[in-house]
């Protein structure tokens, strides 16, 4: 103890700021090897094996960083396309008879393939190509990535509840626009290969080497059979070639950009293959003036250094009360100034370069500039042309592009609110935003501020925690297991879509707006919020308390019931619930509010009386509010309203009460067109269903669902519109049958959407 003493304290500072990292297990050089052993020239991954075509052009995969040649890869055409979507045909059947316990077993496997010394040789391509700093590629990234494959593994070695009828849907197209993060192709993948479909992976050369070696991987261990998992480069324009194949049952996309959507867009909801874009955002994070600053400044830094991996639009926007608005502030710009930029590759690197093809945010930044915003810059290193600051704008106006459109790269834009409520209210009104943080030590002020933040994913006093449990942000829109797991099924009341039947003839872009229609859509959406926060006891009387005047009787002779239940209507929103109170009724007649029901017709009588009497099933529907133990804390899972559904009607047959009431006891106002309907159907605006999904799809309804032929639009009418359901027909059963076992789960989940707090702590 003397000696200790006499030797003085220890000098902490100058320890930490000595440390050398500890070494990467298996080194930091896997990836080179394996492309060395390759002569660092690839071929497409077809049926198992290695496809390299003769006389092909070669497309060179550089390394991020540098710039400098990593391998060459063919550039492929629609006959590789071709020999892909055969090889996934043909082993569609047999990976599929295998059953779904067979499945999840295959793909633990492959994910004790990733969690070994293979799966550094992934991370470090990952981080040579994609420019995604080691530190994240070999620790979080595939941490995450294994249990994002893990989760849906278990699903199928354990049965989905709910899907055991279910079938897989067969080829499916995944198409990359750029550089892929390991848990969000894995998020793709694992639903996808554990619902018995095969995938056929089309992605350009500057991801191709990560993809290429993960195919490879697949076979190993007896993971995946040949042909289940097909990985072809090429050009941009490859997608192109997938129009020409009627055996793709589903085509979805992965960070494509936005000139590439159009090769992607044919079809539609009710015909050709599904279609899943890419979604996801950026992060807002409110800070309160209750908050630990340090430990958000840190955390926020820490997010412009490297996004979540599920959210690669990158960048955030960061609302700080005035209170805390300077002190956070001096602390953002210290944390970014001393943020470690360079060579991806060195395990101290925290910023690494933009991902290749990631066009530079310094256009918005200039424009933050000139009109008269702060911007502080961090200083980067001598040669680092391929790398972008990290930035801190600050004083920036609200009508800047930089809050208009998520900008790629570390950069961060501060703006000061007054209190929670416009903190809520400027992250409400943000675009293409997928997740937020809160900030506060005040836990009373802190939920009540991330529960009405409009975001499915929401984190308190934290950034960056992802768990397949608790909910993820991804490609597509918020997404738990269960709705990652339907998207690639076929239920049993689905029909295979009839991709040779041609559409009905689009209508033409300069097509007249309808006034009344977006009348009815505004609001709707200006209802949604009071109807969607009702609690369920509270919207049942809208929904429900008009029984006697939809079919007729006195079922309340004194009228007493019937008095105080239009007494508590005129005190509650449900005018706006069935959207549309303030649109005139005069298309549909001349009765206005918000439905307008006519005496019993329809479905069998009976049958549609019961239908209706269900909507105090659906009023009562409760999703559980499970509080989920997860790596990092604790999730709060639930489920919350749409905001406004749009709903064409196309059927030749009345309008369904099972299928658009639970809607709105669910907490949407719907928007409804349709046309030809008898007395007895609920009517908002009637008129020509033909292209009445087209004008729908105009008014950017928070969902749309297209029931029947005739009110379909094509995909790139509807390609704004988050959630767009081409509804089957067998999921309303027969006249006068209850809806076969399922739909009403599916119709649940299509009526709502995930919301997930994370709170920090306690997990484990």
């Amino acid at each position: 103890m003397a000696a200790l003493t006499a030797l003085g304290s220890p000098p902490v500072p100058k320890i930490f700021a000595t440390m050398e990292e500890g070494p990467i297990p298996g080194g930091t050089n896997l990836g080179e090897t394996w492309l060395e052993s390759h002569g660092r020239s690839l071929g497409h991954f077809v049926d198992g094996t290695w496809l390299k075509p003769p006389g092909r052009e070669s497309l060179e995969c550089q390394e991020a960083s540098t710039g400098r040649p990593l391998a060459v890869v063919p550039a492929g055409d629609s006959s590789d396309v071709a020999v892909a979507v055969a090889a996934a045909a043909a082993a569609a059947a047999g990976w599929a008879g295998l059953g779904a316990s067979q499945r999840g077993q295959r793909l633990s496997r492959l994910a004790a393939v990733l969690a070994g010394g293979r799966g550094v040789a992934l991370g470090t391509l990952l981080a040579l190509a994609g420019g995604r700093p080691l530190c994240r590629t070999l620790g979080p990234d595939l941490e995450l990535g294994l249990r994002l494959l893990r989760a849906p593994a278990g699903g199928a070695q354990l049965g989905p509840p709910g899907l055991e009828a279910w079938t897989p849907l067969g080829v499916v197209a995944v198409v990359l626009g750029g550089s892929c993060s390991l848990p969000a192709l894995l998020w793709k993948l694992g639903p996808l290969l554990a619902m018995g479909n095969t995938a056929v992976v089309l992605c350009p050369p500057a991801a191709a080497p990560p993809l290429l070696l993960l195919a490879e991987l697949s076979g190993e261990g007896a993971a995946l059979p040949p042909g289940v998992l097909n990985v072809l480069t090429g050009p941009p324009g490859l997608s192109r070639a997938l129009r020409a194949h009627p055996a793709l049952a589903a085509v979805t996309a992965l960070g494509a950009p936005q000139e590439e959507l159009p090769a992607l867009l044919w079809g539609s909801p009710c015909r050709g293959p599904r279609l899943g874009l890419p979604r996801g955002g950026r992060t807002v994070a409110v800070v309160l003036d209750s908050a630990d600053v340090d430990s958000a400044a840190a955390a926020i830094a820490a997010s412009a250094a490297a996004p979540p991996p599920l959210l690669p639009a990158g960048g955030c926007v960061v609302l700080a009360q005035d209170s805390v608005l300077a002190a956070l502030e001096r602390r953002l710009r210290a944390r970014l100034g001393g943020l470690r930029i360079g060579d991806p590759l060195d395990p101290k690197t925290e910023v690494g370069p933009l991902a290749p093809g990631t066009p530079s945010p310094e256009e918005l930044v200039q424009e933050a500039r000139e009109e008269g915003a702060q911007v502080f810059q961090a200083p980067l290193p001598e040669g680092g042309r391929r790398f972008y600051p990290p930035t801190l704008i600050s004083g920036a106006a609200p009508t800047l592009r930089c809050l208009r459109e998520p900008a790629p790269g570390p950069l961060l834009v501060l703006l000061p609110v007054r209190s929670p409520g416009e903190a809520v209210a400027v992250a409400s009104a943000l675009p293409r935003t997928a997740a937020a943080a809160v900030w506060a030590q005040d836990v009373t002020v802190a939920l009540d501020t991330a529960d009405r933040l409009p975001q499915g994913l929401v984190w308190l006093n934290a950034l960056d925690l992802l768990d397949p449990s608790g909910g993820c942000t991804g490609g597509a829109a918020d997404t738990d297991l269960d709705e990652a797991l339907r998207e690639f099924g076929c239920p049993p009341w689905e029909q295979p879509p009839k991709v040779d039947e041609p559409l009905s003839p689009p209508v033409t872009t300069d097509d007249p707006a309808d006034p009344e229609l977006a009348q009815a859509v505004a609001a709707a959406r200006g209802a949604a919020p009071r109807w969607g926060r009702l609690p369920r006891g509270r919207r049942e009387p809208g929904c429900c308390g008009r029984r006697r005047r939809l079919w007729g009787g006195d079922t309340d002779p004194g009228g007493q019931r019937r008095q105080r239940r239009e007494r508590r209507q005129r005190r509650e929103p449900a005018e706006g619930a069935a959207a549309l109170g303030g649109a005139r009724g005069a298309r549909g007649g001349a009765v206005q509010g918000p439905c307008r029901w006519a005496g019993p017709a329809g479905e069998g009588g009976a049958g549609q009386k019961a239908g209706v009497r269900r909507v105090g099933v659906a009023s009562e529907w409760a999703w559980p509010v499970p509080l989920q133990e997860v790596p990092g804390g604790r999730a709060l899972v639930t489920r919350r309203p749409l905001g406004v559904l749009g709903v064409a009607w196309g059927w030749h047959r009345p309008l369904a009460p099972r299928l658009l009431l639970p809607a709105l006891a669910l907490g949407n106002c719907v928007a409804l067109v349709a046309a030809g309907l008898p007395g007895g159907a609920l009517t908002v605006l009637s008129g020509d269903s033909r292209g009445s999904g087209y004008h729908l799809a105009r008014q950017q309804p928070d969902g749309l669902w297209i029931c029947g032929g005739p009110a379909d639009c094509d995909w790139a009418s509807a390609v704004s519109v988050p959630r767009v359901w081409g509804v089957p027909v067998g999921i309303l059963g027969g006249p006068g049958q209850e809806p076969p076992p399922g739909a009403e789960r599916e119709l649940e989940l299509r009526c709502t959407r995930p919301h997930c707090l994370w709170l920090t702590g306690g997990g484990p």
